[in-house]
């Protein structure tokens, strides 16, 4: 009797260590989630041409306009809910007196985003039984992807989304009670992030479904089947008052981007897809782990875009492979199917790929566990020891990659930051604003920079603010010079290629109906940076302002 009266308060005092240290443990976690791209914000300054392209709409909101680009024009400008609510909010809360206080406000949020994601994902793995520096791995990992991290603290709705994934994966391999209420509720969140995020939520419920083990799960497909149905009638409520929302004020559900974004790849038809096949095979596995464009410009070492792209093939196919975990399998089907998508029906922008890679450092999170584990099980315990040793080693190597990565895409983008966002393009919206008139028009492509700072009403490339770059583009194509004559703008702004462009299509048009006002050049700056990834800097590193003759 006394043992027991002894063993019950040791036994408690146990548990509540063990919950200090984890808790402590969790605790670190976080702080490392939210220190990474704290310091790269920091150091960059790094606001992305997007944000500017939905802080417009965002600022018309917050100042009385309504949710538009250009004040009376409801067309749906933007994609994510959360992406153009927030910064709104953000506006109001500093009195819409600063933008740069505002975004800094969007950061912080995104920023705890991000380290609740990594947090979240920390505690699903250790739930899963795997090694706790697997763990630490894949918040490693995750907080060494510079897209990843970049795009949380520039403006982007990414680290909502991805703490939308976390603690979806949280519902159905973490959550002891409730699931179908949290695995909605994350559903619906990844909506109000982005509304493509149906693919996703699609492709990895379908692959726990049909990969299940239940021995690993504990579920039945038909729990499982049982479980989704809920979730999806949750996630419908969560995110059934923005769609109604949406159509109501923009007379459809699907925001315009999409539309305009889809003049720019060829129609899906069995002919384009096979020819993406061809043509194309490894589109997104290319950028996938790579900081952003990193691909579209060849100044980044050779051998991390070949490791790179080799290492994302074999993830999104580890799922073929028998006896691998369900959430190992989910992760790395989703990872396949995302590709597909991506490539085929988006253009794969680098925003895009970071759910992606996330996927693809879960899915090699996973295999690292369960070959610890069958070492563990079939081979001596020294062999088991050094077999965990140089997995560990490849795991590390591979956070010091991204680690190296992300460094210097820092580099990178708080030259860009200077250089091309605050030296360039923002002036040239500057300028613009104090040498046009009222009613003005302009073309261009950059739309953030120059459309916000401007405040004019933007013809853009493809068409992203306007719809009647839509219409010309559906009779003759994305042809700059068609655009130019059909749609009559007081301004032209445009890259050197834009201006070939012009030149191809309609060879008289800017000599006779046009006048070259201004260059904005910093080429030569550009050039005598010692950076990788400097071609990005310089595709904006040229810019020539037209100005449409008087008759």
């Amino acid at each position: 009797m006394l043992q027991n009266k002894f063993a019950i308060p040791v036994v408690d005092g146990l548990q509540s260590a063990i919950s200090k240290v984890l808790s402590s443990r969790l605790l670190w976690i976080f702080f490392l989630g939210c220190a990474v791209p704290l310091v790269f914000a920091v150091y960059t300054q790094h606001a992305w041409e997007d944000f500017y392209i939905t802080f417009r709409v965002s600022r018309n909101l917050a100042t009385g306009h309504g949710l538009v680009f250009n004040v009376g024009d409801h067309l749906h400008t933007f994609t994510s809910p959360i992406g153009v609510l927030l910064p709104a909010l953000a506006s109001i809360v500093t009195g819409n007196a600063s933008d740069v206080a505002a975004l800094w406000l969007f950061r912080g949020v995104c920023i705890i985003a991000f380290g609740l994601t990594a947090t979240l994902l920390f505690v699903t793995i250790i739930r899963l039984r795997y090694p706790a520096v697997i763990a630490i791995g894949l918040v490693c990992l995750m907080a060494t992807d510079a897209k990843s991290v970049d795009f949380t603290i520039n403006g982007m709705e990414t680290g909502f989304l991805l703490l939308g994934f976390a603690y979806a994966f949280w519902a159905m391999f973490g959550a002891t009670t409730r699931a179908s209420m949290h695995l909605g509720i994350a559903w619906g969140s990844m909506m109000w992030s982005r509304p493509d995020s149906f693919v996703y939520i699609g492709l990895f419920a379908g692959a726990v479904f049909l990969f299940n083990q239940p021995s690993v799960t504990c579920r039945s497909r038909g729990e499982w089947l049982q479980l989704f149905l809920g979730a999806a009638a949750v996630a419908a409520l969560v995110y059934l008052p923005w769609f109604v929302f949406s159509w109501a004020y923009y007379g459809s559900p699907v925001p315009h981007t999409v539309i305009a974004k889809s003049m720019l790849l060829a129609p899906p038809t069995l002919a384009t897809f096979w020819k993406f096949l061809h043509d194309r095979p490894t589109h997104t596995f290319d950028a996938l782990f790579m900081p952003a464009y990193a691909t579209n410009f060849g100044d980044w070492p050779a051998y991390i875009h070949l490791v790179g792209r080799r290492a994302a093939m074999a993830l999104s196919i580890a799922w073929v492979v028998p006896g691998v975990r369900t959430e190992t399998k989910a992760a790395s089907f989703t990872l396949l199917g995302s590709h597909f998508y991506l490539s085929y029906f988006t253009g794969a922008f680098p925003w895009y790929l970071c759910l992606p890679a996330l996927l693809g450092f879960v899915t090699l999170s996973g295999l690292l566990a369960q070959a610890i584990s069958t070492a563990r099980k079939i081979a001596p315990h020294a062999t088991a020891e050094v077999v965990k040793f140089f997995l560990v080693v490849i795991l590390l190597t591979v956070v010091l990659d991204g680690a190296w990565l992300t460094v210097q895409s820092a580099k990178q983008l708080k030259l860009q930051q200077e250089i091309i966002e605050n030296g360039t393009r923002r002036e040239i919206g500057l300028w613009l604003r104090e040498h046009s008139a009222p009613g003005d028009t302009v073309l261009l492509e950059p739309l953030g920079y120059i459309g916000y700072f401007s405040g004019l009403k933007t013809y853009d490339v493809p068409g992203l603010s306007s719809r009647e770059v839509v219409e010309v583009e559906r009779r003759f194509g994305v042809v700059w010079g068609a655009i130019a004559a059909e749609l009559h703008p007081e301004w032209l702004v445009l890259r050197p290629h834009n201006i070939h462009a012009i030149a191809q299509s309609r060879p008289h048009l800017l000599e006779e109906q046009y006048e070259r006002m201004r260059e904005f050049n910093v080429q030569n700056q550009v050039e005598r940076l010692a950076i990788y990834g400097r071609g990005y800097l310089e595709y904006d590193s040229v810019f020539t302002i037209f100005r449409r003759r008087l008759r």
